[in-house]
């Protein structure tokens, strides 16, 4: 038997070209100036993806739960009953009948919701000649176009606006045009950027140009912070004309509500500053929301649920700086 051969010392063998394991090619490097943007691109969407920051919601709506504990849209005076008729899954009508209010007269207001996958369609219309009218379209999840009209027989009161809105994954941007005229390029236009930064932080900002005539022309900063906890929300926003306002929202449990909210205005030489503190409780069958502010003013609304479908609302309203009050009862039936 032959004794095996011995290589000399170094000398590497040939390795076998079909057993031997193949070599990784390494990446090539850009090629040109767009290789490179579409690099960078790909490495900060990866590090964002990396971060899983939370959708911020819009810029408008950062305050939206404190809103919803005061009583802006919910405190009338007078008598009011509200007829909502379904008549399919899709599309209602709601008849609004108002009357006895000390600072408006008795009116009759009729109105329409379709309600879709992909749209929304809203119309009213009053005794007075008021026509309002809303769309939203929702190109994809994220993609929503929305367009809102009024016209009145009031000089000045008629109204055009239109949205774009756009959610990404950790953030949030708004266009809005309001009365724009592509003739003397006069309205008003506005843009919005909402972006997480972290978990709980959000940071934005919002520029306004307005342009009522041709000759005029004016340009407002807006910035925002939005800071949501497990149970609650902080917000400071600063506007470019001296105002500053912040509010908190506590969520004390699943049927009660807090929000607070402080206003300060520093323009032209003022001082002034009025807080506000609103909570909204949910019992079995009934919902009472109360607010008081420093000006003095205090109010209350009740809404009970007498049988499924029927509501008794009861509204009040004393403002003790100028010794006025208002008081309203109503009813809202779905049928």
């Amino acid at each position: 038997m032959a004794a095996p051969l011995k290589t000399p010392l170094g000398f590497n063998p040939i390795p076998n070209l079909s057993t031997a394991a193949p070599i990784a090619a390494e990446p090539a490097a850009p090629a040109g100036l767009v290789d490179q943007v579409k690099g960078a691109f790909q490495k900060v969407n990866s590090f964002r993806d990396s971060l899983n920051l939370p959708n911020p919601g819009t810029y408008e709506g950062v305050n939206r739960e404190v809103k919803h504990t005061f009583l802006t849209n919910h405190v009338f005076d007078g008598a009011r009953c509200d007829i909502t008729k379904v008549l399919t899954p899709n599309f209602q009508v709601t008849h609004s009948f108002a009357m006895g209010a000390a600072a408006s007269p008795s009116s009759y207001n009729f109105g329409t919701a379709f309600i879709g996958q992909q749209s929304f369609l809203s119309g009213n219309l009053d005794t007075d000649g008021n026509v309002q009218a809303r769309a939203n379209y929702a190109w994809s999840n994220t993609n929503v176009s929305k367009v809102q009209s009024q016209f009145s027989n009031t000089p000045g009161h008629s109204m055009l606006q239109m949205e774009q809105d756009y959610n990404g994954r950790d953030f949030n941007v708004n266009l809005k045009a309001v009365n724009p005229s592509v003739v003397d390029s006069t309205g008003i236009f506005i843009g919005s950027y909402l972006q997480s930064v972290s978990e709980h932080l959000a940071l934005g900002a919002e520029a306004v140009y307005q342009r009522p005539t041709p000759d005029q022309q004016e340009t407002t900063m807006s910035y925002v912070a939005k800071y949501t906890g497990r149970d609650y929300i902080a917000t400071a926003q600063y506007q470019g004309f001296g105002a500053f306002s912040a509010a908190y929202y506590l969520r004390y449990s699943e049927k009660v509500d807090f929000g607070t909210e402080i206003q300060l205005l520093t323009a032209g030489g003022r001082r002034e500053a009025v807080a506000t503190v609103g909570g909204k409780f949910e019992f079995r069958r009934s919902t009472f929301r109360g607010q008081v502010d420093t000006t003095g003013k205090v109010s209350a609304v009740l809404e009970e649920k007498i049988v499924p479908g029927f509501s008794f609302l009861v509204s009040g309203e004393m403002d003790h700086g100028k010794g006025q009050s208002r008081f309203g009862v109503g009813m809202m039936w779905e049928v």
